[in-house]
């Protein structure tokens, strides 16, 4: 019996060390700083570079920056609960850019990252000043 358990010692040791000194890469999505839980429309948005945010489904999170870009995220995987909560937190990078976001943090400390950042054309282009269109001139 002793020398069984010697020898499971044996080889069960040198393995729990190996595995103990490997270098494990973090999980994406989780090396960023994490911003407060914070509501669509917010002022402290504002300080990550966001006015406000929707998500019309668990796999997508629509973001409006402070320049008025729109930006589509897509997650890994569904982030069960996304579409139903008030206030998120954001994996940011420092500074904050919006297109380098690594994902978001729910309420319950679920963390979901995304797979890309897109920013979406509008199709809307400012006009100049004091210029007007032409469905707004008088004939």
């Amino acid at each position: 019996m002793k020398t069984r358990t010697l020898w499971t010692l044996g080889w069960l040791a040198p393995a729990v060390l190996v595995a103990c000194a490997t270098n494990h890469p973090k999980a994406a999505g989780t090396a960023g700083k994490v911003t407060p839980q914070m509501r669509s429309g917010s002022n402290e948005l504002r300080i990550y570079q966001l006015l406000e945010w929707i998500a019309p489904d668990d796999r997508t999170l629509i973001v409006n920056g402070v320049d008025r870009s729109l930006y589509r995220a897509s997650f890994k995987g569904q982030c069960t609960g996304l579409r139903l909560v008030d206030t998120i937190a954001f994996i940011v990078q420092t500074p904050p850019q919006v297109d380098k976001y690594e994902g978001v943090v729910l309420p319950d400390g679920t963390r979901c990252a995304f797979t890309s950042i897109t920013r979406l054309e509008t199709g809307i282009a400012p006009s100049a000043p004091g210029k007007s269109s032409p469905a707004t001139e008088n004939p």
